[in-house]
């Protein structure tokens, strides 16, 4: 769940992005995992859907990484954290720990919102993704 106050707008890396309304500081936590604002949806459903909401599922779901990954289904955010794009400098990283993204270093208010897609995925889950090895 996001823990800031934000906007959608668009983006200069692709489509839409998440902004921050406010200024975050370094160290400040961004978004905290939450069960209440993840639905996991089967992928024997998504292929039953009609070509437009899977193409926008696909775009906006993801299998998870390491012994969170998921087989025959997909985490889906339903709130606006699912507009976060993918930077290789991302200005927030994820902590396993506290399952919490964080803020790498003070964030301008109106600035977008990136994080490394790797950091909750697997390497071919993205063909725009390198692999970093």
């Amino acid at each position: 769940m996001l823990l800031i106050e934000h906007y959608i707008g668009q983006s200069p890396i692709a489509g839409a992005g998440l902004f921050c309304a406010e200024s975050i500081a370094r160290g400040q936590a961004v978004y905290r995992f939450d069960p209440r604002f993840v639905q996991l949806v089967l992928e024997s459903e998504i292929a039953q859907l009609p070509v437009a909401a899977r193409n926008a599922l696909d775009k906006y779901t993801y299998r998870g990484h390491g012994a969170d990954r998921l087989t025959g289904a997909r985490y889906y955010c339903t709130d606006d954290s699912r507009f976060m794009n993918h930077s290789d400098a991302p200005n927030i990283r994820w902590d396993d720990a506290s399952q919490t993204y964080y803020a790498v270093a003070d964030i301008a208010a109106r600035s977008e919102i990136t994080c490394d897609y790797r950091e909750f995925s697997e390497v071919g889950d993205y063909p725009f993704i390198d692999d970093p090895n």
